[in-house]
């Protein structure tokens, strides 16, 4: 008879203990797609750079910024801590994949960015590829404005 308590009482230690750690890894999870923190850490790193929008790739570990100077920006996550730069589109190479969702990104100045985004949408991933692209041509106009020193 004791023992067929002891074994319940371990069943229902063994079956809470199952149950919490459940939710830790679902907070885990739901850690990785948190917009405010993006903004937060971005922000801190690049304190005079305003965000206007931004799209989180589909695994969470990557944020991509578009900023009201017409640049783009992204925000890496590796392990607990933040990756944060400042995209030099020059210095960007884009190529499309199978998956109208996924686009491949590679970075020439830093190699831990460079790899193959999936999003949510090809809404998203079109979006993505559309301030690479926008931010080339931001630098070019104003590369070509005449100087007001003329």
């Amino acid at each position: 008879m004791i023992l067929a308590i002891w074994v319940v009482i371990l069943g229902a230690a063994l079956g809470f203990f199952y149950w919490a750690t459940g939710f830790v890894r679902k907070s885990e999870a739901d850690e990785r797609f948190d917009a405010g923190l993006a903004v937060l850490e971005f922000a801190r790193a690049y304190p005079h750079e305003a965000i206007r929008n931004l799209v989180i790739s589909g695994d969470g570990e990557m944020v991509f910024l578009r900023l009201w100077t017409g640049g783009a920006g992204c925000m890496r996550r590796i392990s607990s801590r933040y990756l944060c730069s400042l995209i030099d589109a020059e210095r960007v190479t884009l190529s499309a994949t199978a998956d109208p969702k996924t686009i491949s990104i590679e970075f020439h100045d830093h190699a831990a960015l460079t790899g193959v985004y999936s999003f949510k949408s090809e809404k998203d991933a079109a979006e993505v590829s559309l301030w690479l692209l926008g931010s080339v041509a931001t630098r070019i106009d104003r590369d070509m404005e005449p100087s007001a020193n003329l």
